[in-house]
């Protein structure tokens, strides 16, 4: 669920501000500067704070230009980790990704939309997002196998964790064409329908 900074501490709501005034910052900035060609020193100048302040915020460039795509497996994380799973598991893994989605900020549509697009222009971006990506799968089957103390070496987890992502991705990428235009309610319909063809996808034959 999205975090109400109301109920932090005054330091734990500063750090999260800087954080999102930053990724706005550099969001913006590679936008319309081109990623490549933005630098640090530029990102903080316009965000008005230090260079050890963004380096304690994020480890590097890439990190900050997609924020919006963290943000949104890190709830996921999050969810899974709170949840009791019960249940066919690929069943339980959308439920808990569809509903962190429609619990995202509202202003998180046009942010994830401009990411989406500021990744395919540049390579190393691209990499970041599958790097990223990868260590969530990783982290995701890791709670699977946990929560229904499986054997170590069960690449069920695993197989899970992927075909949840691969699912988001076919839906991100044809409502980030569409340019969101349908908001949240397309996005979430988009989802269901990916993961409803998995079962059919892998019993196809020729």
């Amino acid at each position: 669920m999205p975090i109400d900074d109301r109920a932090l501490p005054l330091r734990e709501r500063k750090r999260l501000r800087t954080r999102r005034a930053l990724a706005d910052a550099a969001l913006r900035l590679f936008t319309e500067k081109g990623f490549a060609a933005t630098t640090v020193e530029e990102l903080v100048d316009v965000a008005e704070v230090s260079r050890s302040t963004f380096f304690r915020a994020f480890p590097t460039k890439e990190a900050v230009a997609v924020e919006a795509e963290t943000e949104l497996w890190a709830a996921y994380l999050d969810a899974l980790t709170a949840h009791d799973l019960a249940g066919p598991m690929l069943a339980a893994l959308r439920d808990i990704l569809t509903g962190v989605v429609a619990e995202l900020p509202d202003d998180w549509d046009v942010r994830y939309v401009a990411t989406r697009k500021l990744v395919l222009t540049a390579p190393s971006l691209l990499g970041h997002v599958e790097y990223t990506r990868s260590g969530m799968e990783t982290q995701v089957a890791q709670r699977i196998s946990d929560k229904l103390a499986l054997p170590g070496g069960d690449l069920r987890p695993r197989v899970l964790a992927e075909l949840t992502t691969t699912a988001w991705s076919i839906a991100g990428r044809g409502w980030v064409a569409a340019d969101a235009s349908g908001g949240r309610a397309d996005l979430l319909e988009r989802l269901h329908q990916a993961f409803a063809v998995i079962p059919d996808a892998l019993q196809l034959s020729a």
